[in-house]
This record gives structure tokens, C-alpha cells and sequence, in this order.
């Protein structure tokens, strides 16, 4: 994990330090396999692996690649923003967010309550494993997505890669129990990328397609599985 300031006289890349401050200039990179884990007086913060972000304000991210984690018991005001799009959260929970090739993001709520707000979209009250594309300037709503929050969490290393677990642990296991005496057997699709405004990477799967599949990648046979698994989750 190394950072980078902004400050005139700070511009070299050096190795970040454990306990160490980071200021509203600093950007961090992480490299392959390498996350960090920041921490304020009402939230706690991951970093993914292969990741660039800052934090302008300890209630504002800014991802340019790779994803992150947002944490908190608390209901605070928090801004996200990628290289092109931007939705501002008013609520508390455990957030994923996954920057993507066209600029925009994915807003993954593993377990949350409140609202995101786009500039272009208005309001929309986020659900638990119900992923929202953030896109374009000035921003709106992409299409929602139902993710599988059980297999969320033992895929993904912002949650489970790190010497603690969450304080949300036991909120993030009882949206994983609702949702699966809700939802049994209707994942029918994963997301993965979205290279362009128009264009989205899903793979489809299983006996039920979901509406509009008419340009969904075919299934790649069971031998494959882990690799549309791999599309759908956050690269961390």
C-alpha cells in the first residue's frame, strides 16, 4: 500500500505506515492482494486491492479505480464520487463501492438504511444486496441489480480479509437471513463491468432468464463458474 500527497513539496510515492494520519490531499494506491483499513470517529473505511481513492472529507470518497468499503453504525451524510459520477448517501451501513470503466460506479448496499441521492435521479431508498449503477455528469440512476448477499460475503475479501470483523457483522447476517427466505432461487443474472454508458457485462445463468437478456452473455457451462463469479463481485 503506498500514498501520494498533493502538497507541492510531498509528491513522491512512499510506503504507508500502520496508525498512520491521512490527509484530505493524500491519494492511496494499493497493489495486487494489498488493502488497508482507515478508520474516523463514526465510520470505518476499506480499501480493495489494485485500488486508487482519496478522501477529501472524512464524509466524502473519491475512487478513481478499484473498490471500497463504507462502514458505519451511525447515520451520517456521505458523498461518493468517481472519475465521472457522483450520489450522495444520507443513512448508515455497509456499503460497497466498485468503480467502473465508463466513470460511473456501482453503490452495493450489503445491509443499510437511508437514501442515495443523484443529481439527475433525485432520491431512491437503498435496499439490502440491491445494487444501483451510478452513471454519467450530472449523475443518475443505472439500472438496480439483486445481488446474492450470502454469496457477497464469502467472496468478498472488504469483508472478510481483515484480522476483524465489521461492527455490522450481525446487522450484515440478518439481511443475508431475510433475504434468503425472500429471494430463494431468483438470481438468474450477474453483473460484471460496464465498459460504456450503453453497454453492461452480465452473465446469465440458470432455467429463468431475466427480462431484457436479449444481449446478456450465454452461459458458460458449469466448468465456468468461477469465472462469472469473478465478473459479479467487487475486484477487491
Amino acid at each position: 500500500m503506498e500514498f501520494v500527497s498533493d502538497d507541492i513539496n510531498a509528491s513522491e510515492v512512499n510506503p504507508i505506515q500502520e496508525n498512520q494520519q491521512i490527509k484530505a490531499t493524500t491519494h492511496l494506491a494499493s497493489g495486487k492482494g494489498s488493502r488497508c483499513e482507515l478508520t474516523t470517529n463514526s465510520a470505518l473505511w476499506r480499501l480493495g486491492s489494485l485500488s486508487f481513492a482519496k478522501w477529501p472529507n472524512i464524509n466524502e470518497l473519491w475512487l478513481h479505480s478499484g473498490s471500497a468499503l463504507y462502514c458505519s453504525e451511525t447515520n451520517n451524510t456521505i458523498v461518493f464520487s468517481s472519475r465521472n459520477s457522483k450520489a450522495t448517501f444520507k443513512g448508515k451501513g455497509t456499503i460497497i463501492i466498485e468503480a467502473l470503466h465508463n466513470g460511473g460506479f456501482k453503490f452495493i448496499p450489503v445491509e443499510a438504511v437511508g437514501t442515495l441521492t443523484t443529481s439527475q435521479g433525485g432520491d431512491q431508498k437503498v435496499q439490502d444486496g440491491r445494487m444501483l449503477l451510478i452513471l454519467d455528469s450530472p449523475s443518475y440512476f443505472g439500472d438496480a441489480y439483486d445481488l446474492d448477499l450470502m454469496l457477497l460475503l464469502r467472496s468478498s475479501r472488504l469483508i472478510n480479509s481483515y484480522p476483524n470483523p465489521l461492527p455490522t457483522f450481525d446487522q450484515i447476517g440478518l439481511a443475508i437471513y431475510v433475504q434468503q427466505l425472500k429471494l430463494k432461487g431468483k438470481y438468474d443474472a450477474l453483473i460484471g463491468n460496464a465498459p460504456t454508458l450503453e453497454k453492461l457485462e452480465v452473465w446469465a445463468f440458470g432455467k429463468n432468464k431475466p427480462k431484457g437478456s436479449k444481449d446478456l452473455i450465454p452461459e458458460k457451462k458449469t466448468t465456468n463458474k468461477k469465472k462469472f463469479w469473478n465478473r459479479f463481485l467487487p475486484t477487491d
